[in-house]
């Protein structure tokens, strides 16, 4: 990233009129991380796009086209109906074990709905189970309301968060499926984000992920010794990250068939890893410049700051901005660091600037997001970024007007005669 992109950058924000802190995605870049992204699924694999690192229908929607999938991933109960009402043609799996309380929640919701429908829970939705406990409460929901629940079980490949291990607790649960008429096994999903992080002394990342292939076989063969041969036609073989994403190979084929990955769309700080050096930064936060300041001093302490500055602990130059305190890093002007002068704050962060810098009030101070899910929900709608323009504004996730109430559930309308 140039000083020339910026100051084009600036240069268009200001002629869209921007003037406050603002999310702005570029279009080009984000082609570009897609298309290294294509490039990995014609090895031979399904793509989910993980919903809670893109939280905005409009880029959702685009990336689905591009990538040419309906498979979703979400991780929060408000998320997952914000996803059925707007794209309900979507497959949605689980990232994360929901609590049953939110299940139910789930079904009293959508049967309530009549513009989500057309979504169809027992088709389209992969509920996430980590334990035997847990999946008891499933089966006593499903049979309380009569429901058929597509069942995807959380394994543990090396990154020990939780899930299944391959031993007879996981038959166990197998067979507490394959027994049930309400439940089936529509997978496994096994995330292995530790792959990349593994240091060289422990082995790397080379043997961290031959060690979650292994694990993963371990799962998928006792899935056929336990349900018979061909039990694994048709199941959702989910795994991958954004930082691992490009690792797996031709090779993997007929042991996992779904890889997740989003954030690495857009690159945050925190996927500045080797395994995604090919990818670009698309994602930019602006914050509007409020006031430059020249030498700043510490409050009733001009002796002192003087002093601090001649042994470069306090700046020459800093500036105010328009909010602050995100988890984002500044990336233009460079070097520039946030002051601690002052501290943290939300409404006015001070930070440093470069000597020699041309930034002027209502410039902008750009950041890249050291993670894209949270951010992303901080700035109201995302500015698209492309051939010198905001071409659109991409609205982020909301939450339902109505959060559904906690009161005790009967059958489901349409459901009677599943059991018959």
């Amino acid at each position: 990233m140039t000083k020339m992109y910026f100051q084009n950058l600036t240069r268009d924000l200001q002629q869209a009129g921007i003037c406050t802190p603002t999310l702005v995605i570029d279009k080009e870049r984000l082609d570009r991380n897609i298309d290294h992204l294509i490039d990995v699924l014609n090895r031979g694999f399904d793509y989910r796009i993980v919903a809670k690192s893109l939280p905005s229908v409009p880029l959702l929607q685009y990336i689905m086209r591009r990538t040419g999938t309906q498979r979703l991933m979400s991780f929060h109960l408000p998320f997952l109906m914000h996803l059925v009402e707007h794209i309900p043609a979507a497959d949605v799996l689980m990232g994360k074990p929901m609590p049953i309380a939110a299940v139910r929640h789930f079904y009293q919701w959508h049967s309530q709905q009549t513009s989500s429908m057309c979504f169809a829970p027992e088709l389209q939705l992969q509920w996430l189970i980590d334990s035997n406990e847990r999946l008891q409460q499933y089966a006593a929901l499903a049979q309380e309301l009569n429901l058929r629940l597509r069942i995807n079980l959380e394994i543990d490949v090396g990154l020990h968060r939780g899930g299944f291990q391959p031993d007879e607790l996981f038959v166990r649960a197998l067979k507490t499926i394959a027994a049930s008429p309400l439940l089936t096994l529509s997978g496994l999903m096994g995330y292995e984000a530790h792959i990349s992080k593994i240091p060289a002394f422990l082995g790397g990342s080379e043997k961290a992920l031959e060690q979650a292939k292994n694990s993963y076989r371990q799962f998928t063969t006792l899935i056929t010794d336990t349900l018979g041969s061909d039990a694994l036609e048709g199941l959702c073989l989910n795994t991958g990250g954004s930082s691992t994403y490009p690792l797996y190979e031709q090779d993997s084929i007929g042991l996992v068939n779904e890889i997740a990955t989003a954030s690495a769309l857009v690159k945050p700080t925190d996927f500045d890893v080797f395994t995604l050096e090919h990818h670009q930064p698309a994602v930019f936060i602006a914050a509007p410049v409020l006031k430059v300041v020249k030498d700043p001093e510490i409050p009733m302490a001009s002796g002192l700051s003087r002093l601090l500055r001649v042994f470069g602990r306090l700046p020459h130059q800093a500036c105010f901005i328009y909010g602050g305190n995100w988890l984002a890093q500044p990336c233009y002007p460079a070097p520039c660091q946030r002051a601690s002068i002052f501290g943290h704050s939300s409404n006015q962060e001070l930070y440093e600037l470069p000597d020699g810098h041309d930034i002027k009030p209502d410039d902008y101070l750009f950041f890249r997001p050291t993670q894209s899910e949270s951010v992303f929900l901080q700035f109201g709608n995302i500015a698209l970024y492309e051939q010198g323009r905001i071409s659109e504004w991409w609205p982020v996730f909301s939450y339902p007007d109505k959060f559904p109430p906690t009161s005790q559930l009967q059958s489901l309308p349409g459901t009677e005669t599943l059991n018959a």
